[in-house]
């Protein structure tokens, strides 16, 4: 019988999970299975994004058939080789002989390796910056090589801003029914096993996964359908963050992370001991036994941490084995920018600390804090005071200073207060709501994006205030029209609709020409009926200029629930909702494989070089010189990202050409 799941009306789910896989890839251990997605697409013609793992190919087949509703199967769009992944394509040209094959060069040579068969004849070869049509949807290809094979290529349907990521942003563990990532609790239930499946299975490519996301970032992307785990429908900026941290190396949490391997429980002892001694300075501490925790999820958390101690008997004149397969895997895994200490463990020789260092030898921006500590067999006497300074010297590094207390001011002193006293920060923490606020002036409709809606009176008439910047032209519709409506976002609310309403002016477009509603209240004023849970419709009986804003005071004639669904607050919007932005990565010359991605740092490159991923010689290499051109100072708006070059000072009167900010939101930066 089916369980297939709509993504969008013509875009059906058909994968399946699997719950009796305990060791994927036959090494990390996946105690809640794992999903195998694919996705149909049924326009004019059907195409069939990529297939599963021969584990659930009886489910799969059903649900084909079933979303297929006797149709024919076109086309076959091939993601990633990968047998989890790839495996029923011979079955499925079996039971759809007339089927064509999707993919790039790499793809088809790969498919007559796994196959042996000559696709020739039913092959379509595209490249990137091709597209495809299948009749409303459009299709565009993005080459993503070593995220994580060297033949992957992600799909973009522009036409409904569908990202089909192949194994990027996917997680172990099954969907148990749930296709949206928006229908858990994502961070808190699923995160851990996104990063594990990150940091395992990719997180080696980090400058491959940065190369992508650039060419991501680009696009307008309102879905995301990964071959692992849920499909992102919102708020995956948050998510995305997550990859921007992992890819680039860049601690997730300023914590500690202690791995010990101990045989009789001395070294566990102190690393116990040390543990304690962080936690009572307020230092978070993960910590595992090497010997009992997979390595897999060690690896994780050393992706997590920003600071790293590993501790470890001496075995066999080196490291205990469970700690030197662990540092291997790490080194082998290209973590970097970390802060590490040592704790070795020996009876007549100890070793392991020499051993755990030469592992790590080869890692980048590794920093060792302290010469580490030795014990022989156990801790001696004497040696808390070593475990004490280690721990203090991690916290320092950790922890922000203290703040000295101002010294007690004279009592017939005048407060005196610097032009810093107020921070514009702090106002972040206030819990604005944030409306899209709308008029009607002579037959044409206005709006903007305000966060500073609130109720003032709850009596028998109700009554409201809004405050909204003078240069927005809906200010001027406000005041002119004398009434208004308040229309209160949700925190499904996608950032299009901030940018729609916030940064752009009633002045230059029409903002409700092509908008696909046209919900009024009594007062004949549209109000916004998606991503909203509340309308009020107002009419003006005071109002104040407040220099920059107008500050209008008004009673509620109309008001109804549009949904349950929570507000979204200023705050939220920035946390989840505003796009994250992209650290750029330092600029170093250097020679970028075109078959892989893989970056060999320097200006020279050897004859005889070979890449170390793909094996591909000198001439399959590009010489990358980095951009000479000095950066340009200015400032950037913290609310829609404009950018303002200026040598010196914003002036006094400055606001934002897009959403009409002061410069007070404003902060410096170069590009």
């Amino acid at each position: 019988m089916h369980c297939t799941r709509k993504v969008l009306d013509d875009l059906i789910w058909v994968g399946a999970d699997d719950r009796r896989l305990s060791c994927f890839e036959g090494v990390y251990s996946v105690p809640d299975g794992v999903s195998y997605n694919s996705f149909l697409m049924l326009d004019e013609k059907t195409v069939l994004f990529d297939t599963v793992d021969k584990a659930v190919y009886q489910a799969f087949f059903e649900n084909v058939e079933y979303a297929l509703g006797g149709r024919e199967l076109d086309y076959l769009l091939i993601s990633h080789m990968e047998p989890d992944h790839a495996y029923t394509i011979g079955d499925l040209i079996v039971r759809y002989p007339k089927v064509k094959i999707i993919c790039n060069a790499k793809i088809q040579t790969m498919l007559g390796q796994f196959f042996h068969v000559d696709f020739s004849d039913r092959i379509v070869l595209v490249k990137e910056g091709d597209s495809f049509s299948c009749g409303r949807h459009v299709l565009n290809f993005v080459n993503a090589p070593m995220v994580h094979w060297p033949e992957v290529m992600m799909t973009y349907d522009s036409t409904d801003g569908i990202l089909f990521s192949a194994d990027a942003f996917g997680l172990f563990g099954a969907l148990n029914g749930r296709l949206f990532a928006d229908e858990t609790d994502f961070f808190t239930e699923h995160l851990d096993e996104a990063r594990r499946y990150y940091t395992n299975i990719v997180g080696k490519y980090g400058p491959q996964v940065q190369s992508v996301l650039k060419k991501a970032a680009k696009l307008d992307i309102k879905y995301v359908c990964p071959l692992h785990g849920f499909v992102w429908r919102s708020h995956f900026g948050d998510f995305l963050e997550k990859y921007l941290l992992w890819s680039s190396y860049t601690p997730e949490e300023q914590s500690v992370l202690i791995a010990y391997a101990s045989v009789y429980g001395h070294t566990e002892n102190a690393a116990n001991i040390l543990a304690a001694k962080l936690a009572e300075k307020g230092v978070r501490v993960r910590m595992h036994d090497t010997s009992v925790i997979p390595a897999s999820n060690i690896v994780s958390d050393a992706f997590r941490c920003s600071h790293l101690v590993f501790a470890a008997t001496t075995y066999n004149a080196g490291v205990f084995v469970t700690m030197e397969n662990l540092l291997h895997d790490i080194a082998a895994h290209n973590l970097q920018n970390r802060k590490v200490a040592i704790i070795e463990n020996g009876s007549w020789a100890p070793m392991s600390g020499k051993v755990m260092r030469e592992i790590l030898a080869g890692l980048k921006k590794i920093e060792y804090i302290g010469d580490g500590v030795t014990l022989k067999s156990a801790l001696a006497e004497g040696q808390d005071a070593e475990l004490e300074a280690l721990a203090g010297a991690i916290a320092a590094d950790i922890l922000p200073p203290p703040v000295e207390a101002p010294a007690a001011a004279a009592a017939a002193a005048p407060a005196v207060l610097s032009p810093d006293a107020v921070d514009p920060k702090a106002f972040n923490k206030f819990s604005y709501g944030v409306e899209v606020l709308t008029t009607r002036v002579d037959g044409k409709d206005y709006g903007c994006i305000i966060n500073t809606a609130g109720q003032v009176a709850a009596g028998d008439v109700k009554k409201v205030t809004i405050s909204v910047i003078k240069k927005n032209n809906t200010c001027d519709m406000v005041m002119k029209a004398g009434r208004f409506n308040i229309s209160i976002l949700t925190e499904d609310a996608p950032y299009s609709v901030f940018q729609h309403f916030g940064f752009q002016s009633g002045r230059d477009v029409d903002k409700f020409a092509d908008v696909p509603y046209d919900d009024r209240t009594a007062n004949g004023i549209r109000y916004i009926p998606t991503y909203t849970n509340a309308v009020f419709s107002c009419e003006v009986i005071e109002h104040y200029d407040l220099e920059t804003q107008m500050l209008y005071i008004a009673r509620v004639v109309e008001a109804k629930v549009l949904s349950n669904a929570p507000s979204c607050t200023y705050g939220y919007y920035h946390a989840h909702i505003k796009p994250k932005k992209n650290p750029a990565p330092e600029q170093k010359e250097c020679w970028v494989c075109k078959v892989c991605g893989y970056v060999h740092e320097g200006a020279e490159m050897p004859d005889d070089f070979s890449c170390p991923l793909c094996k591909h010689g000198k001439e399959d290499f590009e010489h990358v010189v980095p951009d000479s051109t000095p950066k340009q100072k200015g400032y950037v708006c913290k609310i829609c990202g404009h950018f303002e070059p200026c040598d010196g000072e914003l002036p006094a009167d400055y606001t934002c050409p897009l959403c009409k900010h002061t410069r007070e939101d404003f902060e410096p930066a170069e590009q």
